[in-house]
């Protein structure tokens, strides 16, 4: 709400992925997930998600430590 999104607009959930994460790429109320993780449980996360709604899906695979790098930022410095 600080940010100015709508309540409900944005929905952040930690949980263990055979629970939540499973819940959350089944259900049919659920328009996107995003997940930062492993190739393996996204890969899952693809063959759940299309099953009921054919939901969107944003994934951040492979990696440990995910950045965001903004337009101004000096890329040398990120990078190193």
């Amino acid at each position: 709400m600080e940010a100015g999104f709508p309540k409900g607009v944005l929905n952040i959930l930690s949980g263990f992925g055979p629970t939540a994460g499973q819940a959350l790429a089944k259900h049919t109320l659920v328009d996107k997930v995003a997940f930062t993780g492993s190739t393996e449980v996204g890969l899952e996360i693809m063959r759940t998600a299309h099953q009921q709604n054919l939901k969107r899906i944003t994934l951040e695979l492979g990696g440990k430590s995910a950045n965001i790098i903004m337009d101004d930022a000096d890329l040398d410095l990120a990078m190193g």
